[in-house]
């Protein structure tokens, strides 16, 4: 695993999360704002997906990705370890 990289990923995440969480506690995203929740949710999760689906990649191979390839990466959510499903989740 290459350690750098994943805390490189983890950082950026950590950042926004701390955005998102200054910004719920100054009253700037309300209980209607779930656009804005979930675009910085995107961001954080992006980071984490990223950083799991690359920890045994070089930088260099990180930095040869394609942008199609960046983002495929950033998107697919990984399976840690087989036991967990992140999906669309109906609230009643």
């Amino acid at each position: 695993m290459h350690t750098d990289n994943v805390k490189m990923d983890l950082e950026e995440a950590l950042i926004h999360l701390q955005d998102l969480v200054t910004e719920l506690r100054n009253g700037k995203i309300q209980s209607r704002d779930e656009p804005a929740l979930a675009v910085q949710l995107k961001e954080i999760m992006e980071h984490i997906h990223h950083s799991w689906n690359c920890k045994d990649m070089t930088s260099d191979q990180i930095m040869a990705h394609s942008q199609e390839e960046y983002e495929r990466l950033c998107y697919t959510v990984p399976n840690f370890f087989g036991n967990y499903v992140i999906g669309e989740f109906a609230v009643c």
